[in-house]
């Protein structure tokens, strides 16, 4: 695979093979993380034999053969079996590893054949299956782009500039075609299939259904992205978003548990929350978080497709969450859950040791009123008059002990803290109470109906059961008076700058394009093809604005095409004589090819001023070979020129 790296090979294209070759490294490049180890090995000796000899003898070809066989073999002996077919995965890599496998042995042979010539195409069709990211998508259309460049070179045998700009215009009217193609090709919708190698297979959320009351608990100060929400309209201004994932009940002492799987029930469809004010539709994307619950908007007006709505309105999929999932979702801001108190979700909201926290029990009991409202608006009341401070460095508390250790003893925690503490008390007054985690996000945070939500976000928040009302959140992180500064240095994270600021919405942005792409692009599908098409058959408002959204398209490009043809000067001088080359023309001097400037004026000479063509032709040459000249020679050629082209 050697190409000559002489100007020679900018001016006219190298053998065929070579172009090959290029096309070859392209294709292979997406390949190179999924190959095994051994494979590796067996392709960077290739690459060092062709590197010192573009064509090796039978006998090295048989050592390949060999050596690749035994790299095949080795690098899935352990893993393969007559089963493994069905492992679409295995499967794949298995293949990928043949067809690099074979492009090597059909490359030492250092003669173009059909399959050489092909199999950068067979390459780069099978990393479909290999990756499914932007970055994947942008390569996969660069790397067409040089394939289209590689063959317009070769067909044509002209310089690569001029390849290239032939190239880039039939890139630029290909556009419109692309797009009508990519929104109307019919595609086949398999229910259960499950393309490519999945990148994402890393665990997004710091929660595992456990709220630990010890130093790290719930803490993850992490800002990798758990989810993406695209509301369909602006997402409500007026207050925070509670993203709701798991309830707890069970308090062990050091923690807080769920309910056992056989404890939950889900939702009766009559029980459902009612809405106090507006809905909000959105979607998610979710990240794999290996857990089975799926994060939704207070409260959820329903549960996606293969998933549970359970009656404390917490919704569960069939399966592990393992791979990025997109749902559609639909939730009351302001509402009423509906759900009765069953018996046994009554008890687990009122199990607590009265004897752990004998100090915060005590206090407890001096609250209970005549009402459960008012027994809630002691308990408020009572934790507005501590002087508790909201820090992420709380310090380790007495597990004997935790809630007196917090509320009589340091003060300082952050929401589990609170949590905890709120809850153990308001069982002691003899309200049901339990603890949701999730994640709350301030609505400015997004950018227009677009919202990134990240692991440092996760919160956990208290609701108590009132009679005739039913749970009701309380936000027990309001109750800190203060905040340390080191928690405000570590939340605020120098985000007040005028730069931090200006990063983080350029950063926003990306991710917004990086979402658009994914959704309408990577994830089109089917049932959003059948969506477009069905909006363009009933829409008249929506088929409108496609049609002149593709007349723009094919405006824009025809624009490129004609604006990436257009000629542009490369010898400034020569630029500055092509008004008189025009004029000239017209009465019969055409400057030859291999005819210098100045023989060509002075057969001017014969029909313009003599003393004006000697004075172009010094400005000219000055302009053209003088290391120094100024404006004012240009200026002065370009008088002239005007002056005798009259």
């Amino acid at each position: 695979m050697r190409f000559l790296p002489t100007s020679a090979v900018i001016k006219s294209p190298p053998k065929p093979l070579y172009l090959v070759d290029i096309a070859l490294l392209l294709s292979i490049i997406p390949h190179l993380d999924k190959l095994k180890f051994p494979m590796l090995v067996y392709l960077a000796a290739a690459l060092f034999v062709l590197a010192m000899k573009p064509k090796v003898s039978k006998t090295v070809q048989y050592v390949f053969m060999a050596f690749g066989l035994l790299s095949v073999i080795n690098s899935f002996y352990t893993d393969f079996n007559f089963a493994s077919f069905s492992r679409f995965v295995l499967f794949i890599s298995l293949l990928n590893a043949l067809l690099v496998y074979a492009v090597v042995l059909q490359r030492l042979k250092g003669e173009l054949n059909f399959y050489l010539s092909f199999s950068p195409a067979l390459l780069l069709m099978l990393s479909f299956f290999l990756h499914n990211s932007v970055l994947m998508l942008f390569y996969m259309v660069f790397t067409l782009f040089v394939f289209l460049l590689l063959l317009v070179w070769e067909k044509m045998g002209t310089p690569l500039y001029d390849a290239l700009k032939l190239s880039l215009s039939i890139f630029a009217f290909s556009l419109p075609v692309v797009a009508l193609l990519f929104m109307v090709f019919p595609r086949i919708s398999f229910e259960k299939a499950d393309y490519g190698f999945r990148d994402e297979l890393i665990k997004r959320s710091g929660h595992n259904g456990v709220m630990s009351l010890g130093s790290d608990a719930l803490l993850v100060p992490s800002a990798q992205i758990v989810m993406e929400v695209y509301f369909d309209k602006a997402p409500p201004q007026n207050s925070d978003l509670y993203f709701r994932g798991t309830t707890l009940y069970v308090d062990s002492g050091d923690a807080f548990r769920q309910l056992k799987e056989s404890e939950k029930q889900p939702l009766n469809a009559d029980n459902g929350a009612s809405s106090l004010g507006e809905s909000v539709g959105y979607k998610v994307t979710l990240y794999p978080h290996n857990e089975k619950w799926l994060y939704a908007l207070d409260i959820p007006a329903f549960a996606p497709a293969k998933s549970t709505l359970f009656d404390d309105y917490t919704i569960e999929s069939r399966e592990k969450i393992e791979k990025i999932l997109r749902y559609s979702m639909r939730s009351y801001l302001s509402y009423k859950m509906n759900a009765p108190l069953r018996r046994e979700i009554e008890e687990a909201s009122l199990q607590v040791d009265e004897q752990r926290d004998k100090k915060s029990a005590r206090i407890a009991k001096q609250l209970i009123a005549s009402s459960d409202t008012q027994t809630l608006a002691n308990l408020v009341n009572y934790f507005n008059s501590l002087d508790l401070t909201y820090t992420l460095k709380p310090g380790a508390l007495d597990k004997k002990t935790p809630i007196d250790s917090f509320l009589q003893g340091s003060k300082k925690g952050y929401c589990v803290h609170f949590a905890a503490a709120f809850t153990y008390m308001a069982r002691v007054a003899k309200l049901p109470a339990r603890i949701v985690t999730g994640y709350m996000i301030s609505p400015t945070e997004a950018l227009n109906n677009y919202l990134v939500v990240r692991a440092n976000s996760a919160h956990a928040w208290v609701e108590v059961y009132l009679k005739g009302q039913g749970w009701t959140r309380v936000e027990t992180t309001a109750f800190a008076k203060h905040m340390d500064k080191d928690t405000l240095l570590a939340l605020n994270n120098g985000e007040h700058s005028a730069m931090a600021q200006f990063l983080k919405r350029a950063n926003l942005r990306l991710m917004y394009v990086k979402y658009v792409i994914e959704t309408w692009i990577l994830e089109y599908s089917r049932v959003k093809q059948m969506e477009v098409l069905h909006n363009l058959l009933s829409n008249s408002v929506y088929l409108v604005k496609f049609i002149f959204y593709s007349l723009l398209l094919i405006a824009f490009s025809i624009f490129l095409a004609f604006y990436i043809n257009a000629r542009r000067c490369k010898d400034r001088a020569l630029c500055l004589m092509a008004p008189l080359f025009k004029n000239a023309k017209k009465i019969g001097y055409e400057k030859q090819s291999q005819e210098s400037m100045h023989d060509f004026l002075t057969r001017l000479k014969e029909r313009y001023d003599i003393r004006s063509v000697d004075e172009i032709d010094a400005l000219y040459h000055t302009i053209k070979y003088a290391k120094i000249y100024d404006n004012g020679d240009i200026e002065r050629l370009k008088a002239r020129i005007k002056e005798i082209s009259r």
